[in-house]
């Protein structure tokens, strides 16, 4: 009844399964065909793409990959080390038989076609909900919970949306409040004030130089980041190719950029990718913040139904959002290696948190 199929390359057959729309309806950025073959571009990885099929219709697809990390083989989402989410991918009709019985039963199978290929499965960075739907790997697997998420249904106005954070939390509704204050102050002071809005398709983004601002600022606050060159050579390529719509979208006055965020605009969301706030003279009327509500504006009126913040549950997230989601990851081992990197691991989530 239920079968599956492992590609190792993204044949036509493969990317025709991935360029459905039907097919991949519960996903996210992260799980587009031209991200995934970007990265296969610029890493030796062997790919492990596996679509479910019930009955010969597609019921999940699960972008994996076996990654070489020193001594060891892990299988994990294609690309997690640059993507804010991994889930698998869930079909517009996705079969509500599909039990957790049927997806065990069915997962195992995949895990004993696959051999000894790999030493531990690592599935990091998972939503408990994709698109409002069960993450299965959540519901049926024991899974570590280790940060939140945040996002925005966006209304219909700008009113309605303040007032739908209002009903939810007042102490939300004061500091949006209180950003809207100090924004009033700056346009008192500054009659040069605006937004910038530049767009892949028709401008030219500067992603290298985006980048080296983040890199900048996070260096400032003694915080790792991942922003390393494959990354940058993915997005790069991303948006040369024209056919996802990029954002650089930033607040100033005069030529002086107060902040500023690189986002990524992808079926009906727009994703809170990469934010920076770059000046100190005016860091008293919070300018990330100003930009925030001005992006939620730009949302609205261009018809985009959800605003997702992206990895990291900062407070000042959680004040604009009337959404969350729990961020999941599941570990287990596959051989002798796998189990001492498992037991490694397992003491390093308990002590460090993360």
């Amino acid at each position: 009844m239920y079968t599956f199929k492992i590609f190792e390359t993204i044949s036509q057959e493969c990317e025709d399964i991935l360029a459905d729309k039907k097919n991949i309806f519960y996903s996210n950025f992260f799980q587009n065909i031209d991200y995934f073959k970007e990265i296969v571009k610029i890493r030796n990885i062997k790919l492990k793409i596996i679509v479910i099929f019930y009955k010969k219709k597609v019921i999940a697809i699960l972008p994996l990959e076996i990654r070489k990390f020193y001594f060891l083989k892990i299988l994990q989402w294609i690309g997690t080390e640059y993507s804010d989410y991994c889930n698998p991918i869930l079909p517009e009709d996705v079969q509500t038989n599909f039990n957790k019985k049927n997806f065990i039963d069915v997962w195992k199978l995949i895990l004993k076609e696959l051999k000894n290929d790999f030493d531990i499965i690592f599935l990091n960075n998972q939503m408990s909900h994709i698109n409002g739907l069960r993450n299965p790997f959540v519901e049926y697997f024991s899974t570590w919970k280790f940060s939140k998420i945040y996002n925005i249904d966006l209304a219909n106005n700008f009113d309605i949306y303040k007032k739908n954070i209002k009903n939810k939390n007042k102490k939300y509704a004061y500091e949006i409040h209180r950003t809207l204050i100090k924004y009033e102050k700056l346009k008192s002071i500054s009659k040069d004030l605006r937004i910038e809005i530049l767009n892949s398709n028709r401008d030219n983004l500067d992603f290298k130089n985006i980048l080296n601002e983040k890199k900048i600022q996070l260096a400032k606050k003694n915080i790792r980041n991942n922003l390393h060159i494959e990354y940058e050579k993915i997005f790069e390529n991303l948006i040369k190719l024209k056919k996802i719509n990029f954002y650089l979208i930033s607040l100033k006055i005069e030529e002086e950029v107060l902040s500023r965020c690189f986002g990524i605009k992808y079926k009906d969301t727009f994703y809170y990718h990469i934010p920076t706030v770059l000046s100190n003279s005016y860091k008293k009327y919070k300018p990330g913040k100003i930009l925030i509500i001005e992006l939620i504006r730009w949302c609205i009126e261009n018809n985009i139904n959800k605003f997702d913040f992206g990895l990291g549950s900062e407070n000042y997230k959680k004040h604009f959002s009337n959404k969350e989601i729990s961020l999941h990851r599941y570990f287990n081992f596959n051989s002798l290696k796998g189990f001492l990197a498992y037991i490694l691991m397992y003491v390093l989530f308990r002590i460090k948190k993360f």
